[in-house]
């Protein structure tokens, strides 16, 4: 069995970081694979994939331990950069105030600077361990996930030939939508493909609702369910030529009404179908 969990750059966990010692590290590495078993916001590089549950789990801890220990880092560094912190206002009397301090600090900046530089290559080397496989699955998961929507997509294409072939008897449904500013829609589905309409009928019966309709509403637009325009499509090249096929009636899917606003553009190209230019 296996579980989602996301893929991410280190950068996109951390966020913002403040350019010093360790923040100039997180720069250089920011775009480092890192594992979340969840996101509450996803970046858009972000990866959803799956795994195991032992791969998963190891993945994400690795991460996980890698941000304690450079949030660790950065308290560190802030405790012994506090002399490289002036206030905004009043910096004379703090220079005074901490003046031993700063003293300090100043004299074992560079060692402390060193040792944090340090630690963090220690922690970035145990994290790239743990994740040294991640690249390697992330390409297999690739084409594992192409090679299943391959395979999906063909059961899909045969289910939608297999409907198409088989559409004498009722296995048609219709609906008509109303929509804002009086427009009017009639949608058209084959039942074993599409969820949507009302009752079965046969494809003349739904032809003849369609005339009916717009007998009374002469500017309805057509349309056809997602998987059976696709259906259509594959046998006939285009919606409208294949209903034409079927029903032995040509249609204009979208003609236009009149008394609609003209809608203008800089732009124009050609018609956006070829229905009606070869025989049925």
């Amino acid at each position: 069995m296996e579980f989602d969990f996301y893929v991410t750059e280190l950068g996109n966990l951390l966020g913002g970081w403040t350019v010093d010692v360790v923040g100039a590290e997180l720069s250089e590495h920011s775009r480092l694979l890192c594992a979340k078993a969840s996101r509450s916001s996803p970046s858009i590089s972000d990866r959803l994939v799956r795994a195991s549950r032992d791969d998963r789990d190891r993945w994400c801890s690795a991460t996980d331990r890698l941000l304690v220990e450079i949030h660790a880092l950065q308290e560190r560094e802030e405790a012994v950069s506090r002399h490289l912190r002036a206030p905004f206002r009043g910096g004379l009397r703090w220079r005074i105030k901490y003046a031993r301090r700063n003293w300090s600090l100043r004299k074992g900046y560079d060692a402390a600077s060193a040792r944090l530089r340090s630690d963090f290559h220690a922690a970035l080397a145990a994290h790239q361990k743990s994740m040294g496989d991640l690249p390697g699955y992330l390409e297999e998961y690739a084409m594992r996930e192409k090679e299943r929507e391959r395979r999906e997509e063909e059961l899909a294409r045969k289910k939608r030939a297999e409907a198409i072939d088989g559409v004498s008897g009722p296995v048609w449904a219709y609906e008509i939508r109303k929509h804002s500013g009086g427009r009017r829609s009639f949608w058209i589905y084959l039942r074993s493909l599409d969820a949507e309409g009302g009752n079965s009928h046969t494809v003349h019966e739904v032809h003849a609702a369609l005339t009916a309709e717009r007998a009374e509403h002469r500017y309805t637009g057509v349309r056809w369910g997602q998987e059976t325009a696709r259906a259509l499509e594959e046998k006939y090249q285009t919606v409208v030529s294949g209903w034409a096929r079927l029903t032995g009636e040509v249609i204009i899917a979208h003609p236009h009404d009149p008394s609609s606003p003209q809608i203008w553009s800089k732009y124009h190209g050609g018609p956006s179908s070829n229905y009606g230019s070869g025989s049925f």
